[in-house]
């Protein structure tokens, strides 16, 4: 009779704690759902289920995509210009603003064309704005490959670069300056 009792009892427990763990559960559902930043977001904001930060670029509309010379995508550094603009190998990107945006590790490489840069492992931006495929060896062709497509998965292209004479020229007075 008093083990009937002990398994009533811990049933009555068991219900007791999962009808606890359902409680919780839902409430923070209702919770987060009040709090939820995009109706979309299927998993109403809650961080329970993984939910990460927004991105702080904005999504790109139909932009129609145009060429930007050196000077035009200078402007694109995030303090003359709002948006971040960055080219590599001849194609431009909006880059996220907590990486290239001023103050930020990547500032330097804002409005540029960086993939010389990228190739060379220069993070002073002394080589920016300048042919990439001149003077690379094997190495940093791959490096900058890697780069490549790790821009263009993660950001936004927004048009391509519009090479200048100094755009060649620079690449090769530097070759000439070291013979």
């Amino acid at each position: 009779m008093q083990n009937a009792r002990r398994i009533g009892a811990g049933k009555i427990y068991g219900v007791i704690i999962a009808s606890a763990v359902v409680g919780l559960f839902v409430r923070v559902l209702i919770l987060s759902y009040n709090k939820r930043s995009d109706a979309s977001d299927w998993t109403w904001g809650c961080r329970f289920f993984g939910n990460r930060a927004k991105s702080t670029i904005r999504p790109v509309e139909k932009l129609e995509r145009r060429g930007f010379t050196k000077e035009e995508l200078r402007e694109y550094d995030g303090i003359q210009k709002g948006d971040i603009y960055v080219s590599v190998k001849g194609v431009v990107y909006e880059v996220a603003p907590q990486f290239y945006g001023p103050g930020q590790p990547y500032h330097a490489y804002a409005g540029h064309e960086i993939s010389r840069c990228l190739a060379k492992s220069d993070t002073t931006a002394k080589e920016a704005n300048k042919n990439w495929m001149h003077d690379c060896n094997e190495e940093e062709i791959e490096a900058l490959e890697w780069w490549a497509k790790k821009f263009d998965s993660k950001y936004p292209v927004v048009g391509w670069f519009v090479a200048d004479e100094d755009f060649y020229l620079d690449a090769q007075n530097n070759t000439l300056q070291a013979m």
